[in-house]
């Protein structure tokens, strides 16, 4: 299908460079459908957050109060910062596909082989004494981006424009694996993926939405399975500008 954003995202204005990491940036300055642009400054996403260990200074500039890990535990075991020594919140999520591989699933898996998980990272995202709140995964592209796709959608970010912030994902792709293959466990989940195939689709993020709209959309799919109604309504508040 076309692609079209009415909204191209120029990379610098909610795009974080920063050493030790490939794929950070704020979840804010889009606009929605209605109009109203989404609040810079709460809400960061990422793939895993190693600029954190490289400046000192990073938690302070980021203003992190709390960090949303979508890792398995065995990814967390491999490696994490010690975020309670920096005095940061730290709250793991872990999104599954099942059987399909991280890499490989449609991201619709993610809701519907253990959706009280997503359920769990999105109220912790969501949630405004959090903020502000990074979530992040692996490679800060899938689970990610799935979550980023829930979040945005809530706040009324029209479909082409959730897409288009998922493709910023794309220039990131290849440093993020050189680095995860240096790691035993992800190198043998990558060894017969190449970078192509890494690469963040646009149809890939239609489809989730549009699985999303043929349940009502994300905000109807959340508060079936046990987001309150309220919450949605606090979060729309702290993060849409006037």
């Amino acid at each position: 299908m076309p692609f079209e954003s009415t909204q191209p995202v120029v990379p610098g204005d909610r795009v974080h460079l920063v050493p030790g990491s490939h794929n950070v940036r704020d979840l804010g300055g889009l606009r929605t459908r209605s109009g109203r642009t989404v609040r810079t400054g709460r809400v960061y996403r990422s793939d895993y957050p190693s600029f954190l260990e490289v400046d000192a200074t990073a938690i302070a500039r980021f203003g992190l109060a709390t960090v949303v890990d979508l890792r398995r535990g065995t990814e967390a075991a491999e490696e994490c910062i010690d975020w309670g020594g920096r005095g940061v919140a730290y709250r793991r999520w872990p999104l599954t596909a099942g059987r399909e591989s991280s890499w490989h699933a449609r991201y619709t898996s993610y809701l519907t082989r253990r959706p009280e998980t997503v359920v769990g990272a999105v109220r912790e995202v969501m949630r405004p004494a959090a903020h502000t709140v990074l979530f992040h995964c692996a490679a800060g592209k899938d689970r990610t981006g799935v979550l980023a796709a829930l979040l945005l959608a809530v706040l009324g970010v029209g479909e082409d424009d959730i897409v288009a912030d998922y493709l910023l994902s794309a220039a990131s792709v290849e440093p993020v694996i050189a680095r995860l293959v240096e790691m035993e466990m992800y190198a043998g989940m990558l060894a017969d993926s190449s970078v192509d195939e890494q690469l963040p689709r646009a149809e890939h993020m239609h489809l989730l939405l549009r699985w999303l709209e043929r349940h009502g959309g994300a905000e109807a799919w959340l508060v079936e399975h046990g987001v309150p109604a309220g919450e949605l309504t606090d979060f729309r508040d702290v993060m849409l500008e006037r």
